[in-house]
């Protein structure tokens, strides 16, 4: 006696073992799928804490930074990966555990048409309390599992049940593993695959987007370093008009001097002071532009703030090698390597499609266990046995067997002794089949079309490289020019103030001569502002204008 229940203490310990460990599977997969938490790194816009008299110097990098952490439209092109991101946990979605659980009670009250059916009454009721617990997953292979657990407790009235209340639970395994379409690691993580690249293609996009704008950005810091340097040559030359004009004002008083020739001298500063208006006007426009990209105009207190570029030019003296721009380009583009991305998305396409093809061929099956307990009806003994019937003798003899609850159901279903297995074979064929090979055929046709624009997309790549490497070689001798001219006019200034003096020149050529300086000053500066905006095109034609800027984005 003592080893039946050592044994049966043992088979409800070890079920009650399985049955935590079920669980405890359940809590374990939950936490490896269940979505974690996304970690950011936050960094603080930065302060402009060296504003002085509304004025501040800003150096192109401090420029970049600030636009990287202020513009809005680099941060409205930032949440574009991260919708492309939510696309990756969408198709990994397909293979989340489901886990169910439903609890229910019915009662039915039914009446009945002869003897046996109801013993004596004129009605039957029932009463079932049920539990199912559902677990399903489908794993990358193309298998389907499902493990399902249901539990009944059942009490009724009707004088033929042998146990009221009766216990009865059941636990099934099922799986369905394809055998053809849908068959293999491969065709299951295609569209994880799909979800990962494109991801990857809006990171690209991204970053072609960020060297756009800080492309633009550097051409309103280049030209904003010019329009200062046209507003000083403009002040510098309406300074020599109105010292040229003070003097003609002081001989003319002295009586060295006819009057007449103080108009042309004042038709000149009045003409210059024109120019240097126009000069101002265009200096604030340019600002503004650079303002409104830095976002300046989220706080009041910096619309009225004057930004002086704290770089100047670099030297042209950088030779740009045609090939190995063009080798840079192919490697750094973030457009080209967008296009191979797209190429490789649409050939998994093309596999996963050509699956589809396939006719589907599943093997499936289903095992299980099963346990039944419940107590004895001693109403339904008295009524089969009579005085000393089969019922009594049995209750009287092994009262223990119409006396079970719910741990004797466990041990039924632990013993192994009471079981169903089912295994079967399922073929499916589409007749015709024509929604499948139409999206097989739409995808070698879209194959096709990237494989063509990444083509064309290299022979724009090799003529924006060419022009762009020009325009560097053509901006380097615009600067040796320009330098030569500047140095040109400002001796035949000096030589001609010298000839002034002497009388040997005229008031008009002298004030030509100051002109030309101005504008020979202003050249110079376009000059040398257009090749630094050509190099920082050079560099966002071959797509290394991030990495020329020591700049990474995340």
């Amino acid at each position: 006696m003592m080893k039946e229940d050592d044994l049966k203490g043992k088979k409800k310990v070890f079920f009650r073992c399985v049955v935590s460990t079920f669980f405890l599977f359940i809590f374990a997969v939950y936490l490896c799928f269940s979505p974690g938490f996304l970690s950011a790194q936050e960094t603080d816009a930065e302060e402009l804490n060296l504003i002085e008299e509304n004025k501040v110097e800003l150096s192109l990098k401090s420029v970049l930074v600030l636009a990287l952490k202020n513009n809005l439209q680099i941060a409205f092109e930032s949440l574009g990966p991260g919708i492309s991101e939510t696309e990756i946990d969408r198709e990994k979605s397909v293979y989340d555990p489901n886990i169910s659980l439903q609890l229910s009670k019915d009662r039915r009250v039914t009446q009945v048409g002869n003897f046996l059916s109801g013993a004596g009454n004129d009605s039957v009721w029932q009463q079932n309390w049920g539990l199912e617990a559902d677990v399903k997953k489908k794993f990358v292979t193309g298998t389907s599992a499902e493990l399902k657990l249901n539990g009944t407790d059942s009490t009724t009235d009707f004088l033929f049940q042998s146990l009221n209340p009766q216990y009865q639970s059941e636990l099934n395994l099922s799986l369905t593993q394809p055998l053809l379409k849908d068959f293999g690691i491969d065709v299951g993580k295609s569209m994880i695959k799909i979800a990962n690249l494109n991801f990857k293609i809006s990171e690209e996009q991204f970053r072609k987007n960020v060297m756009d704008i800080l492309y633009q950005i550097e051409r309103y810091y280049w030209n904003l370093y010019f329009k200062i340097k046209d507003l000083e040559a403009r002040e510098k030359s309406l300074k020599l008009a109105e010292d040229l004009l003070r003097e003609f004002k002081i001989k003319i008083e002295a009586g060295t001097l006819a009057p007449v020739e103080i108009y042309q001298a004042e038709a000149e500063v009045a003409e210059r002071k024109q120019d240097l208006i126009v000069a101002r006007d265009l200096r604030r426009d340019t600002e503004d532009d650079l303002k409104s990209a830095l976002n300046f105009y989220e706080k009041e207190q910096y619309w009225d703030l004057t930004i002086i570029p704290a770089d100047a030019p670099r030297p042209a003296v950088i030779k740009e090698e045609l090939m190995e721009s063009m080798k840079e380009a192919f490697e750094y583009r973030p457009d080209y390597n967008q296009a191979k991305m797209d190429i490789e998305a649409r050939n998994i396409m093309v596999k996963y499609t050509k699956d589809q093809v396939l006719p589907r061929v599943d093997i499936f099956g289903t095992i299980g266990t099963m346990g039944l307990a419940g107590r004895g009806s001693s109403e339904t003994a008295d009524f089969m046995g009579g005085g000393g019937g089969f019922f009594q003798n049995l209750f009287a003899e092994k009262p223990d067997l119409w006396s079970r609850h719910w741990d004797d159901v466990a041990d039924s279903m632990a013993s192994g002794d009471f079981y169903n297995y089912l295994i079967g074979l399922k073929i499916e064929f589409p007749l015709g089949n024509r929604f499948a090979k139409s999206q097989y055929s739409k995808a070698k046709i879209e194959v096709a079309r990237a494989v063509t624009w990444l083509r064309d997309l290299e022979n724009t790549i090799i003529n924006e490289v060419r022009e762009a490497v020009r325009q560097v070689e053509t901006d380097t001798e615009r600067v040796k020019a320009a330098k030569a001219s500047l140095r040109f006019s400002q001796e035949k200034l000096k030589a001609e103030e010298k000839k002034y003096e002497v009388g040997l020149s005229t008031t008009h050529d002298l004030l030509e001569f100051q002109e030309d300086l101005a504008r020979a000053t202003s050249r110079e500066a376009l000059a040398r502002a257009d090749y630094m905006k050509n190099l920082a095109d050079l560099a966002r034609v071959k797509g290394m204008l991030l990495k020329k800027n020591n700049i990474a984005v995340n």
